[in-house]
């Protein structure tokens, strides 16, 4: 009998403890089943890597895309398979890989994978020491990130709506006709500035209610890295800005912005200490980042 390990975010936006009784008992009828709850930011790592020493077969992360990160920090590498079970607000790499939106759905999707144990070999991004499994980003998106982690009350109350305002605020204030400080430098190409970068390992960068946001959006999980550095930012760019992203990709192909797709590696750097976030996490403001793609390196229940 396949060991497994269920790793759920009690704090993550649609997580019951109704739900995970019901998603418990039905993993126990055909795996041998540990359950265990986060209980502070990285715990999710920790628990991965203990289930990787102690010979699981798959960890099952039950939360939002940040408690889908943190389990992978412990997997990359292994041949742990990694299981998701969409318990967040947005839920961008579940619905991205077409697991159904709802848990007790995704969990007879993620246990069919695994007694036939049908897996996916994926590659990863990877900046410093943390790996992200469809994006990271410095500048303007990081600050979203980081102005709603900061109001976890908000987030809960008003989900989606709370980016949008942040994305509105940061961007008509500190970021709106800003001088570039950030560069971009990718292999085989010119460095461009920007007043943002995002990176992307697959496609879409989020979604809103229904709709992806492209911010990428030739990024494919089966390739290379794709980069958007975004030049300027205006009042008048805001509405070409967001056609753009949820309509025709016309954004990558602006005079002020610069595109690359499948590469394996970039280097960013500020002049002044900025946010980067991965996978919707923020991790810190930061002077540079050597961004890379892992090849193979993480196995999915897809």
């Amino acid at each position: 009998m396949k060991k497994v390990l269920l790793v759920s975010n009690a704090h993550a936006g649609s997580v019951s403890m109704r739900a995970k009784e019901v998603i418990s008992k039905a993993l126990s009828a055909d795996f041998k089943l540990e359950v265990t709850d986060t209980a502070r930011r990285s715990h999710a790592s920790e628990l991965a890597r203990d289930a990787v020493d102690r010979d699981f077969d798959a960890v099952v992360a039950f939360g939002g895309d940040g408690t889908i990160n943190e389990v992978a920090q412990g997997l990359v590498g292994t041949d742990v398979a990694l299981g998701i079970l969409p318990g967040g607000t947005t839920n961008v790499m579940a619905r991205s890989l077409g697991i159904p939106q709802q848990p007790i759905d995704a969990t007879a999707f993620v246990a069919a994978h695994l007694r036939s144990d049908q897996k996916r070999r994926v590659p990863a991004g990877r900046v410093g020491d943390r790996y992200f499994t469809f994006s990271m980003g410095m500048g303007l998106d990081a600050e979203v990130v980081r102005r709603a982690e900061i109001n976890p009350e908000g987030k809960r109350r008003y989900g989606q709506w709370l980016w949008v305002k942040n994305a509105f605020k940061a961007g008509l204030t500190e970021y709106r006709k800003s001088d570039p400080v950030i560069t971009l430098a990718v292999e085989g190409a010119e460095p461009s500035n920007a007043i943002t970068v995002v990176c992307c390992n697959a496609r879409p960068f989020t979604y809103f209610k229904r709709f992806p946001v492209d911010v990428c959006p030739l990024a494919r999980l089966d390739a290379g890295l794709d980069f958007l550095s975004l030049g300027k930012l205006g009042a008048a760019r805001v509405a070409p800005l967001a056609w753009g992203l949820f309509v025709d990709g016309s954004h990558t192909h602006w005079s002020v912005n610069r595109y690359h797709h499948d590469v394996s590696r970039a280097s960013i750097s500020s002049t002044q200490a900025l946010p980067v976030q991965v996978d919707g996490d923020y991790i810190g403001h930061h002077e540079a980042a050597e961004v890379s793609l892992v090849p193979d390196a993480l196995d999915l229940l897809v």
